[in-house]
């Protein structure tokens, strides 16, 4: 096999991660067939991507723009976007980049979300992936955010505007009300994102925590607007 085709069987799987079946041109990472079992986001908040339940679809409402969670919290960021539910196989999924080093998976499970959240491409001045912390980013080797935003973007994110200055702990290993003190000054962003409209990337999103504190560090900064855009949406612990 010649490097180039190692280098496009690598970024663009032939075959459905699902089913393992081949896929067609215009399938990106799971064939049509597969897709349609995901375990797709189908009611959240629009504020802060917290899970509605799904039974208020059977009464007409179809978008809920701010929730209960959202009047307990002081959120820096201006919306959420998620596209699944922190469910398997897509759980599965975002433990194997984070803990197999899946680079592929990664880059392919971006490209699938910029099939649904596109129009976020335009909207926004500048898209950043949730940073590491140099300490965690030396242990792991790589930040998965970084390489979904490059799926996403469909080449390397830009990630000079945003910083983690301070080593957390891991989150998943916190209380919900642990992890809003773990994260706290946790980033520092540059002076130039002055009046600019944010797309934050991140993996999976729970209490929230984590992209509210670098939403922060961005609007002390002066940001105009912060979105955050995730692969999936943890249940509140």
């Amino acid at each position: 096999m010649s490097l180039l085709n190692k280098v496009l069987d690598f970024f663009f799987p032939e075959f459905c991660e699902v089913c393992n079946h081949h896929l067609k041109p215009q399938e990106v990472f799971v064939c049509r067939r597969c897709l349609n079992t995901l375990p797709f986001l189908k009611l959240y908040c629009q504020r802060c991507g917290s899970l509605v339940s799904e039974s208020l679809l059977e009464k007409g409402i179809d978008r809920i723009e701010y929730c209960s969670y959202c009047s307990q919290k002081n959120f820096y960021f201006d919306r959420v976007f998620a596209l699944f539910q922190y469910k398997e196989p897509v759980s599965e999924w975002l433990v194997r980049i984070k803990f197999a080093q899946d680079f592929r998976l990664a880059f392919a499970l971006g490209k699938l979300i910029r099939g649904f959240f596109s129009f976020l491409l335009s909207d926004v001045d500048m898209i950043l992936p949730v940073p590491l912390s140099i300490e965690r980013l030396r242990e792991r080797g790589f930040n998965q955010s970084a390489l979904l935003a490059w799926g996403f973007l469909g080449r390397k994110p830009f990630s000079e505007a945003i910083f983690r200055v301070k080593c957390t702990k891991p989150q998943t290993e916190l209380t919900g009300k642990e992890r809003w003190e773990n994260v706290k000054g946790a980033f520092l962003a540059k002076d130039w994102i002055k009046e600019k409209k944010v797309l934050l990337i991140d993996d999976v999103m729970t209490t929230g925590a984590t992209v509210n504190e670098a939403a922060k560090a961005l609007k002390m900064k002066g940001a105009k607007e912060v979105y955050v855009l995730v692969v999936a949406r943890n249940q509140l612990l």
